[in-house]
């Protein structure tokens, strides 16, 4: 995977070279074109067949030089617009993660919700992940059986509050695993590592992520890439983001870590005062 995704960075920039380079010689051939017509227009109107001939052979030269250095030069434009188009989606997504921040801050602050998130694998009544966010700062106990329509989940006896919702990455997941050919299920903490590693080749979404289980803990730490801008200006306003209701890059890694373990995966702390965001996690049978 990541040869591959290295080789599409590499044709990436050879194509964006090719296309520039197309453009020069389209611009390099319309002044050769100019330099003809001078030439020509230094002859003028002449009865000498040896210049009539000399005429015609310059205006051929003429005629295909321009020809050919429009199609160049708007061959390489184009070319360049198209290979520079991806760039594009990146600001949309900056745009995207900060109002999805604030639509989950509000949501959560409007049900008075305080407890860290907590991912749960498919299972129990679930065929996809889901994420629950409690309502007591201390998480409560996990419900004993869910349904994928369910939203608010009081639990059994009614003690632990909280809300269920979509993980905002598990698209995402469901994409990378689409493109890989293969899903992160059932394959442990390793599977997460080797098999999201589109995030930071691929998509350019992450600069590094990297999980690392310590004792009867597992860490991951996380540092965005292309969304670098969007993710400070997250923890800067929105910091209980990072433990209630991750944005997408951190959501998706959370979630491969729920479906991979078959456990919940549930959030203790989070320390986001610096780019490189450290998760401690808690890995519960469920």
């Amino acid at each position: 995977m990541a040869e591959r995704t290295a080789l599409r960075g590499t044709i990436s920039n050879r194509g964006r070279l090719l296309g520039l380079s197309l453009a020069v010689v389209g611009l390099i051939l319309g002044m050769l074109a100019y330099d003809v017509q001078v030439e020509i227009d230094s002859i003028g109107a002449t009865n000498d067949p040896v210049l009539q001939d000399r005429l015609d052979m310059l205006d051929d030269r003429r005629n295909a030089m321009i020809v050919s250095s429009i199609g160049f030069f708007f061959l390489g434009a184009f070319g360049l617009a198209i290979l520079f188009q991806p760039n594009l989606p990146a600001r949309v997504s900056s745009a995207q993660m900060i109002s999805s921040a604030r639509a989950a801050r509000d949501l959560v602050s409007g049900l008075s919700l305080e407890g860290n998130s907590v991912y749960l694998p498919a299972k129990r009544g679930l065929t996809m992940e889901k994420m629950l966010v409690p309502a007591s700062a201390n998480g409560g106990r996990l419900p004993v059986a869910v349904t994928d329509d369910m939203r608010l989940s009081p639990g059994k006896d009614g003690s632990t509050p909280g809300m269920l919702m979509d993980p905002p990455g598990l698209s995402l997941l469901a994409d990378i695993e689409n493109e890989r050919g293969m899903s992160v299920k059932g394959g442990g903490v390793e599977a997460v590592d080797a098999g999201l590693q589109m995030l930071k080749h691929g998509l350019d979404l992450m600069r590094d992520f990297h999980l690392k289980e310590r004792e009867d803990k597992l860490v991951l730490r996380v540092e965005y890439d292309g969304l670098r801008d969007a993710c400070r200006a997250v923890r800067r306003d929105m910091p209980d983001t990072c433990r209630q209701v991750q944005c997408i890059g951190c959501s998706c890694v959370l979630a491969a870590v729920a479906r991979a373990t078959d456990k919940a995966v549930r959030v203790e702390e989070v320390d986001n005062s610096k780019d490189r965001v450290v998760f401690t996690l808690s890995l519960q049978d469920w």
